[in-house]
């Protein structure tokens, strides 16, 4: 008996030479890819023969990996028996931890979001108190999705900070007690689950590349504007985290003005708007509607955040010479209000700006790329799983 990675209390059997494993790998990566398909389909598109894809059909539907489809109709005779991927075979959970949220998603491997969870914070929640929190929000996602920690093949957090290399929150300002942590660790710890961590705001950046404003884009930086500020890159549709898991974070560069631009240009709400932190997207809205009916000290005050939004941008933008810049964060709910003005300082900079759009993604976007990243470990451990772990017997 021989068993693989595969779903819980299912295993291939039998004869697993390596010749056996390449062709489970080549049907299933087929199937893998989507859609619906025909014996005669895969094999011409795996380049095996038909009995042979009838053999791993038959181990990939006893393992759970794939199920019967419906069929269609040839032109004589019986609907042909279809074959597709089983998205609901494994799950992954992506994970938001930051200052003021715990986000969790539970999805299958086609990416469909099959729970959501999510717990505030307080600013200064101890690490204790935060971590506590994040396990009763995942404990309480997979309830939601009737599963366990057994059923998910993996995870990614999004956090903010610098995330070293090894995983590990190198340097975090906006959490106390956070610089340090190893969340892939405690995660692994409580609950068995292989977990990866990320910067926040890369995982946004992948999440507008994978669903967002950016889906045919490779070369793209997100600047998150809200309660704090923060940016992240993809070069080549990948994030770029550089030699220490810092490149792009703007926020540590001691020299630039706009560390506090954002609460500035706040204090131009209406007080009662201004003082409810969770109301901050309706007062960002409250400055641009005042712009619009000619109030000249709101439309000063957004005229210079742009400012210095660009200018905290340009360094970046003439490194990797983007195709798109995406703004996010609770800035983004002025639209084309805010857009406008950074697009006319962008152009006005260099010689070959890129577009610049508004999210909308939200304040999912960081755990959306987050499921993301945990997609795309599980498929690599899909089929690295389809090895033998021991000699048949």
């Amino acid at each position: 008996m021989t068993s693989f990675m595969v779903p819980p209390t299912t295993h291939l059997s039998g004869d697993m030479s390596m010749v056996r494993v390449l062709n489970l790998r080549s049907v299933l990566r087929v199937l893998y890819g989507g859609g619906s398909h025909t014996i005669t389909a895969i094999a011409a598109a795996a380049k095996i023969s038909r009995p042979t894809v009838s053999q791993a059909i038959s181990d990939l539907l006893e393992a759970g990996w794939i199920q019967s489809s419906s069929g269609q109709k040839d032109r004589v005779g019986r609907p042909a028996q279809r074959f597709e991927f089983r998205p609901a075979a494994g799950h992954v959970l992506g994970v938001d931890i930051g200052g003021h949220k715990v986000l969790v998603l539970v999805s299958d491997l086609s990416g469909e979001i099959v729970a959501e969870h999510r717990k505030t914070l307080r600013p200064t929640s101890s690490r204790v108190r935060r971590l506590s929190i994040m396990n009763q929000t995942i404990s309480e996602a997979l309830n939601a999705a009737g599963l366990s920690a057994t059923d998910i093949m993996c995870a990614a957090i999004a956090t903010p900070g610098v995330v070293g290399p090894e995983g590990k929150v190198a340097h975090a300002p906006a959490i106390p007690e956070w610089d340090g942590i190893d969340l892939g660790k405690h995660v692994y710890d409580r609950f068995g689950i292989l977990t990866q961590v990320f910067n926040d705001m890369r995982m946004a950046a992948l999440a507008e590349h994978w669903k967002g404003v950016a889906r045919d884009t490779s070369d793209v930086v997100y600047v998150h504007v809200g309660r704090r500020m923060g940016t992240g890159l993809l070069v080549a549709g990948r994030p770029h985290a550089g030699g220490h898991g810092a490149a792009a974070e703007i926020g540590l560069w001691r020299g630039l003005p706009w560390a506090h631009a954002y609460e500035r240009l706040l204090e131009l709400a209406p007080k009662t708007l201004a003082e409810r932190s969770a109301d901050q997207g309706d007062a960002i809205r409250a400055i641009f509607d005042a712009a619009k009916a000619g109030d000249a000290a709101a439309q000063a005050g957004i005229d210079g955040f742009a400012d210095l939004l660009v200018q905290g941008l340009a360094p970046v933008m003439v490194t990797i010479d983007p195709e798109l810049v995406i703004i996010g964060g609770g800035i983004s709910a002025a639209g084309e209000a805010i857009r406008e003005p950074v697009r006319v300082r962008i152009e006005r900079e260099t010689a070959f700006p890129p577009a610049v759009v508004c999210s909308v993604m939200g304040d999912h976007s960081s755990a959306i790329g987050a499921v993301r990243s945990a997609l795309d470990v599980a498929e690599e451990r899909l089929f690295a799983g389809l090895t033998p772990t021991s000699k048949p017997s």
